[in-house]
């Protein structure tokens, strides 16, 4: 039956609209699930509309609400379908852009050159590295608005961090870290939850949008991947950490991914994390932790991969939850595969150059020990690498040891003076 036809069979007015919601609104319904792509549904509202003006005849009796709320329905119904049909045009179509007409846009920084916003940093380590504390450390330094590791520039107003992980205790272990590095607790959200979150689950974005977090960090990033996502296969992982890089960049987040070197213990800095080379592809900057070599509880922080901005120096830090968690204990030029290959002792440097150093060292270490800090002055100053002066003193067998009184400074010792004291007052004072 057409629609007009329908509509002049009804002799009492007042009946219509039993007719329509009996008649119409099924039909309309069904071509409307049933014939998406054609024009069938658009037409019978259209149709329905021109029958429906034309048999309200001027002078005759003003519309009921129930006629108001359907004679509104055909012209809305029909926008929204046009309206859904152009965006999905849209969504299909991927058109060419000349570059010319692409807007520039400035990098910006949580901390730079470590943690760009909008991107996604990777932490890798061995367990038991100090990864955890440092991500603490740097979660307190966001709710404080302080600088991480004094680099400059940094946001110097408190700002707001989601800290998920699936390893640690959020009461017991994250929550003290926290609090022992300084942390402003107020900034800082994490979940609770038994149920296991995902990159892809709805919830993530729904956090980067409402709680609008500066920093967001995922420790294991394995544990957020997902059971069924073989992890050394680009095509299993390429979409889940493309997606979290896409939210990462939607909502100016700088979301770190914390990770696990494989257990071999083999490759270079870059292969030895694990999984797929797609995670590190993902990623705009990556940070590497481990110890130093021949120190006492001295760890480093190597900038491994940067690709927005030249990479920064090497970190050292202790850590020590007594003076506030994380200690900065200096910088240098040394990589982890540097590092790794002093704890093999193998020579990268020339010979030549390593036994000048240690002719060196041996000759300004009269007493067999003496500040780290002069040593390495006085080794810059005659053109002695950091790398070959490291090599050097692991081959020298020279240990590193805090004095116990206040600054708490690094001394470097020879095999055979351990027991002697530190250096005079008077020495200390005049560097």
């Amino acid at each position: 039956m057409k629609v007009k036809d329908m509509i002049q069979k009804i002799r009492d007015p007042n009946n219509w609209t039993d007719t329509f919601f009996s008649e119409m609104e099924p039909l309309y319904f069904q071509h409307f699930n049933t014939v998406r792509n054609t024009l069938t549904a658009d037409r019978l509202w259209i149709q329905f509309d021109q029958a429906f003006s034309e048999w309200k005849r001027p002078g005759q009796a003003a519309y009921t609400e129930k006629e108001k709320e359907i004679s509104g329905r055909p012209q809305t119904a029909v926008c929204d379908v046009k309206k859904a049909r152009s965006a999905k045009k849209q969504r299909d179509k991927i058109s060419l852009v000349c570059m010319s007409d692409v807007k520039e846009e400035e990098i910006t920084w949580l901390y730079q050159p470590y943690v760009p916003r909008g991107k996604v940093t990777i932490c890798a380590a061995y367990p038991g590295t100090g990864k955890t504390y440092l991500l603490c450390y740097m979660t307190a330094c966001v709710s404080t608005g302080r600088s991480f590791f004094n680099q400059i520039p940094f946001q110097a107003k408190p700002g707001k961090t989601i800290y998920l992980t699936a390893e640690d205790g959020i009461g017991d272990t994250i929550k003290k870290r926290l609090k022992i590095c300084g942390a402003d607790m107020r900034n800082i959200a994490t979940v609770t939850s038994k149920t296991q979150l995902l990159f892809d689950s709805p919830e993530i974005e729904e956090y980067m949008r409402d709680y609008k977090p500066d920093l967001m960090i995922f420790d294991p990033f394995q544990a957020y991947i997902g059971a069924e996502v073989d992890m050394n296969a680009p095509n299993k992982t390429r979409d889940k950490l493309g997606h979290i890089s896409e939210l990462a960049e939607k909502y100016g987040v700088a979301v770190v991914l914390i990770c696990h070197f494989n257990k071999n213990g083999k490759g270079d800095a870059i292969t030895r994390v694990l999984g797929s080379t797609d995670i590190m592809g993902i990623c705009r900057s990556y940070i590497a932790l481990g110890p130093v070599p021949g120190e006492d509880n001295m760890k480093f922080m190597s900038h491994e991969k940067s690709s927005l901005d030249r990479r920064g120096k090497t970190i050292l830090f202790e850590i020590n939850p007594e003076m506030g968690g994380i200690v900065y204990a200096g910088e240098n030029n040394l990589t982890m595969d540097d590092y790794t290959a002093i704890r093999n002792k193998k020579r990268v440097t020339s010979a030549p150059a390593v036994e000048a150093a240690k002719m060196f060292l041996i000759n300004n270490m009269p007493e067999g020990r003496r500040l780290a800090r002069e040593l390495k002055n006085l080794a810059a100053a005659n053109k002695v690498s950091e790398r070959t002066l490291q090599r050097a003193r692991e081959e020298l067998g020279i240990i590193s040891k805090k004095e116990n009184v206040f600054p708490f400074q690094a001394v470097w010792v020879l095999p055979g003076h351990e027991t002697k004291q530190r250096e005079p007052e008077q020495e200390r004072l005049n560097l």
